[in-house]
């Protein structure tokens, strides 16, 4: 392939899972509203630079607050790894060999949603043979990404000094 016609290229490498842990009772089953469950997802980043490889992981967390007990019955941890090809430091960059990783938001957003939905998918096999009806809903990325607040321009800030 010609360089000329190569631009920026991303890959989905490997989508693993780390962990799963369920804890489903027959009190649980017997008891089961969809209503008093809460779902705790977090992730995290990171990368290899001489490989050019992004790793996402995925944890998601499900409560029962069934009574006055809280108490976690599934939990799923996922590692998803992207290849990224031919990027600039506006997509991504690596700061200080490893150790911090910039993704610009709309990548990010894309990355993040790829490897939540991964963790759906394998959510939804893990548990495919349990009696209850649950499952990962949809993540609104927004609350998982903050937009970068832009700096005020210049007449922004003229103004409001008057």
């Amino acid at each position: 392939m010609n360089k000329k016609n190569e631009g920026f290229g991303v890959k989905i490498q490997e989508i693993k899972e780390i962990s799963f842990s369920s804890k489903v009772t027959d009190d649980l089953i017997e008891n089961f509203d969809d209503e008093n469950v809460e779902i705790k997802l977090g992730f995290s980043v990171r990368g290899d630079f001489e490989k050019n490889i992004l790793f996402i992981g995925v944890i998601v967390h499900f409560y029962s607050n069934q009574s006055t007990k809280h108490k976690e019955f599934l939990k799923l941890e996922t590692s998803t790894s992207f290849s990224a090809l031919n990027f600039t430091d506006d997509d991504i960059k690596f700061i200080d060999g490893n150790k911090e990783i910039f993704i610009n938001d709309e990548l990010m957003y894309v990355f993040l949603s790829t490897a939540i939905g991964a963790t759906r998918g394998m959510l939804a096999y893990k548990i495919a043979s349990l009696p209850i009806n649950i499952c990962l809903p949809i993540i609104d990325m927004d609350q998982l990404i903050p937009k970068n607040k832009k700096k005020p321009s210049k007449q922004t800030q003229k103004k409001a000094k008057k």
